[in-house]
């Protein structure tokens, strides 16, 4: 967390997380290369996608991991989630954790009841997941450290008790 302005806190992407994401799909890439072209090498089309798609996954972390974009930036009269619009605290109506199933482990996040959902304008990810386990306003838990996820748990209860007084 880094408190920049008065009354507002960004929480950031774990980045010892994000490097191992980073060393793994540099391992995809290397077993893409090898296995596709080894196997494939009369159809370049199959082995250029597995090429394309992992350089993107790298290229889309390293990104992330230089431009260093917050995860959540919270302010009194709202909470910005990566880059959707910002969600009002008058607009909540609650706040839970979730546990999800992804493959073969469970991750939690923070998922957010929204009183007026058809106000907002959602970007293209979240008209994608708006009617999946990860909602449209929803904080992943597991890419933040703990104690970066038990603050913003925190943070977020305070100022949705403070708005409903």
């Amino acid at each position: 967390m880094k408190k920049t302005a008065p009354k507002e806190f960004r929480f950031y992407y774990s980045r010892k997380k994000l490097i191992l994401y980073l060393l793994f799909n540099l391992a995809l890439l290397i077993l893409a290369l090898l296995f596709t072209i080894s196997i494939f090498p009369e159809y370049p089309l199959i082995y250029h996608f597995a090429i394309f798609t992992t350089v993107l996954s790298v290229l889309s972390i390293l990104i992330v991991l230089i431009v260093h974009k917050p995860l959540a930036v919270i302010t009194s009269q709202s909470i910005t989630i990566d880059r959707c619009p910002p969600l009002y605290w008058r607009d909540i109506i609650s706040v839970g954790t979730r546990t999800i199933k992804a493959g073969f482990w469970k991750k939690e996040i923070i998922v957010f009841n929204v009183r007026n959902f058809k106000t907002y304008k959602l970007n293209l990810i979240q008209k994608a997941i708006k009617n999946t386990d990860f909602t449209a306003f929803s904080i992943p838990l597991y890419a933040m450290d703990r104690k970066e996820g038990r603050l913003i748990n925190q943070t977020i209860h305070k100022y949705l008790k403070s708005k409903k007084h």
